[in-house]
């Protein structure tokens, strides 16, 4: 078995937790969760996971804005960030990408293809900003 590596994810919908956390189980991941973008910014910093799951929209504030904030911060600018949301038209995938995003995916999504990109992150094979 790998390495346990501990993935946040920063969304304000428990039950993304709940499945994502069932995934991430299946490699022996442990998954941290912050509910909304300032706990997020705030937990990243303390707790300096291998790796960020991230929605767009939360009511505090968007994801990119956090992705942003986290790129830009010295603390925390090297952990890889995967947004899972359910937007996904191609100014969001631009802005992604602009804000520093590693990867990107849709909900729903199908188990094993999240599983496989936070997988390809994790070993360092940042698939950039798919769909």
């Amino acid at each position: 078995m790998s390495e346990q590596k501990r993935i946040l994810l920063i969304d304000d919908h428990q039950t993304v937790f709940r499945l994502l956390e069932a995934i991430v189980r299946i490699k022996g991941h442990k998954l941290l969760y912050a509910e909304s973008g300032q706990e997020g910014i705030v937990m990243a910093r303390n707790e300096q996971p291998d790796m960020i799951l991230l929605d767009v929209m939360m009511p505090d504030i968007d994801g990119f804005k956090v992705c942003q904030y986290l790129k830009e911060n010295e603390s925390t600018k090297a952990i890889p960030v995967m947004f899972l949301t359910a937007r996904g038209a191609d100014g969001d995938l631009e802005t992604g990408r602009r804000v520093g995003a590693d990867g990107f995916m849709t909900k729903p999504f199908q188990t094993i293809d999240v599983l496989n990109q936070i997988e390809r992150i994790l070993a360092g094979n940042s698939t950039g900003i798919n769909n």
